[in-house]
C-alpha cells in the first residue's frame, strides 16, 4: 500500500457523507478519530511494524492524537487492572517495547517531548495526573515502570521535568494522581523501586506542585505505606508535606480516607504517616520490616514480558 502511494501520516476519520446516514450501523464499532497508522501499531503492540512505518516516513514525534508514540508505550506496557484497563496486547514481530523505544530515538524521536494538547486521559488508566506538558518519562513514572524509566534516562531523558502543573516524576511515581488504589498499574513494590530510583538520581523530595501536593501526598493517594517510610528515610521535610494541598488535604487526611471520590481508608498508610510524623526514630525499625513484606509480596503488575 505504501508503494502504491498511501499517505503514511493520514489520520482515521469517520465517514460522514450523506449516504452513510442510511446505512445500518448497529453492529459498527466506533472509529477513533484522529488515530494514525503509527499510533495504531504501537497501541496494538506491533512494534516492528511501527518502526517500518517510521522508516517509510511516519513522524516519530507525531502527537496529533494527543499522545506521541513513545508516550503511548507507557500504558501499552502497563495498563491498569481497573475497569479502565484492558490486557496488554499480544502484539507481533520480533521487536520488544523497549527495543522499539530505542529504535524510535535512533530515528529522531524526541525523548523529552512534552505533550502540547493532550486529548483527555490516556487510555488504559484511571490516573488523574495532568498530561499537558508531560514527558514520556513522567508517564513511565506514573506507571512505576522502572525498566522503561531506566531506558529513557539512558537515552537522555530529563528525569526531573514536570508537567504544566509542576507535578514531578517523583510525585507521579510515589502515587500522585491515583484514584483507584490496588487497581492502577504499579503495585506497592513497583512504586517503591521507582521512587528509590528517582531518589538515587537526587530528585527533589520536597518539591510542591501548583496544587500544593508533594511526593508524600502521592504516597498517601497510592496507599503505599512503604513509600511513605522510604520518603521519610530519605529526609522528606515534614514541615513541607504536612501542609494541606489545594483541596485542603494533608497526607494523613488522605490516608484516613478523605480523598474525594468516595471514602477509602488505608490503615497501613495511616499508621505509616502517623509514625513518620513522630520522627525517624519511630520508623527505622518499621522500614526494615516493610522491606521484608515487600520482598514477600507477589506483584499484580500487568507488565509486558517482551
Amino acid at each position: 500500500m505504501l508503494q502504491a502511494g498511501v499517505d503514511v501520516n493520514a489520520l482515521l476519520a469517520r465517514d460522514k457523507d450523506a449516504v452513510c446516514a442510511w446505512c445500518d450501523t448497529r453492529s459498527a464499532r466506533p472509529v477513533n478519530d484522529g488515530m494514525s497508522p503509527l499510533l495504531l501499531a504501537v497501541r496494538n503492540g506491533h512494534f516492528e511494524l511501527a518502526l517500518a512505518l517510521v522508516d517509510s516516513g511516519a513522524d516519530p514525534n507525531d502527537q496529533r492524537t494527543g499522545f506521541s508514540p513513545i508516550h503511548s508505550v507507557s500504558w501499552t506496557r502497563k495498563p491498569d487492572a481497573s475497569d479502565t484497563g484492558n490486557p496488554s496486547p499480544v502484539g507481533s514481530g520480533n521487536v520488544t517495547s523497549l527495543d522499539f523505544v530505542r529504535g524510535m530515538v535512533e530515528r529522531g524521536a524526541d525523548v523529552n517531548l512534552r505533550l502540547e494538547q493532550p486529548k483527555g486521559r490516556p487510555p488504559q488508566t484511571a490516573s488523574r495526573l495532568s498530561n499537558e506538558g508531560a514527558t514520556a518519562f513522567l508517564m513511565a513514572a506514573d506507571r512505576a515502570d522502572v525498566s522503561f524509566m531506566q531506558l529513557l534516562v539512558e537515552l537522555g531523558a530529563d528525569p526531573f521535568m514536570p508537567n504544566i502543573e509542576f507535578t514531578t516524576p517523583l510525585m507521579a511515581a510515589a502515587g500522585l494522581g491515583t484514584t483507584a488504589p490496588l487497581e492502577e498499574a504499579g503495585t506497592e513494590p513497583e512504586p517503591y523501586k521507582a521512587v528509590e530510583f528517582l531518589l538515587d538520581l537526587d530528585a527533589d523530595i520536597d518539591a510542591i506542585d501548583e496544587n500544593g501536593d508533594t511526593p508524600m501526598h502521592g504516597a498517601a493517594y497510592g496507599n503505599f505505606p512503604t513509600v511513605v517510610e522510604l520518603l521519610a528515610e530519605h529526609g522528606a521535610d515534614s514541615a513541607v508535606w504536612k501542609e494541606k494541598n489545594e483541596r485542603g488535604l494533608t497526607p494523613l487526611f488522605i490516608a484516613e480516607g478523605y480523598r474525594g471520590g468516595g471514602f477509602k481508608l488505608s490503615r497501613p498508610t495511616t499508621e505509616a504517616v502517623t509514625r513518620v510524623i513522630k520522627g525517624p526514630r519511630d520508623c527505622r525499625w518499621r522500614a526494615n520490616d516493610l522491606r521484608f513484606v515487600i520482598s514477600m509480596k507477589r506483584s499484580r503488575s500487568h507488565s509486558l514480558s517482551y
